[in-house]
């Protein structure tokens, strides 16, 4: 009786060890690209989204959410304008928490861009650099919540000669000012001069990516509750393993009372 009882146990344990591998096993890949990454002053951009590598299942995704996120030193205010869904995916815009939600009517799982936004730099704000990123991203197959990795690009701000020479444009100029010599930085921030004082003359009007994050003024809203009314809708994979753990046990006592049943007689 007792074998029969630890079978049963043993049968329970590796039912939902198969579950709770398979829930684990669902997988994407996000991915952030700019349409510029040094932008002259005033002048608008637009970053892209793109999901790849898509393991949900038969059917793929339906549905991606995340937190997005950008340095207002930098870059004018985003609008519901400046959101656009692609390759039939449709957003929504939450400006105040900046989460933003896309559906779309069928499932996939090809590569594909879903997302582009447009922004734009402000003016007096050359020889800086600003993050636009795409936060807590999770995707739905209606099943479960499946977590992505954070992505961000950085933007650098040039004038518009230098924004147009691209990043190629090298630093060779001694006589340069300061504010001239920032605006030609490549985005990679590697500063190809061989003159010392004008490398920390660089180095010092340089924002770089951690200090954006670290300003009060950053429109990050990561840490707002971003839970609303338009979550991603799943049944969740903790409900699934919860009606099989239910089934088996069923079955399992209806067999131990026939086995009792057929023992008496």
């Amino acid at each position: 009786m007792k074998r029969k009882f630890l079978l049963i146990v043993l049968v329970i344990c590796l039912i939902i060890s198969l579950l709770v591998n398979t829930a684990n096993a669902a997988s994407f890949i996000a991915t952030m690209t700019a349409s510029k990454t040094t932008v002259a002053e005033s002048t608008e951009f637009t970053v892209t989204v793109k999901v790849s590598n898509i393991d949900a299942g038969t059917n793929g995704i339906n549905s991606v959410e995340g937190i997005f996120s950008y340095d207002n030193k930098v870059f004018e205010a985003v609008t519901n304008s400046g959101i656009s869904g692609l390759n039939e995916w449709a957003p929504n815009y939450f400006a105040d928490t900046g989460k933003i939600v896309l559906f779309k009517t069928s499932y996939t799982k090809n590569d594909e861009d879903i997302l582009q936004i447009t922004l734009k730099t402000k003016a007096g704000t050359a020889g800086k650099s600003g993050v636009v990123s795409f936060k807590n991203i999770s995707a739905s197959n209606s099943e479960a919540e499946i977590p992505a990795a954070d992505i961000s690009t950085t933007i650098t701000v040039g004038n518009s000669s230098s924004a147009n020479a691209g990043n190629t444009s090298s630093n060779q100029e001694t006589n340069s000012t300061p504010q001239q010599i920032a605006t030609t930085v490549p985005v990679n921030n590697t500063n190809t001069n061989t003159n010392t004082t004008n490398n920390a003359i660089v180095s010092s009007n340089i924002v770089t990516p951690s200090t954006v994050n670290k300003t009060s003024d950053n429109t990050n809203v990561s840490d707002v509750d971003s839970t609303t009314e338009s979550d991603i809708p799943y049944t969740g994979a903790s409900d699934n393993i919860m009606r099989a753990i239910f089934v088996v046990l069923v079955i399992a006592g209806i067999s131990y009372l026939k086995y009792e049943s057929i023992k008496e007689n």
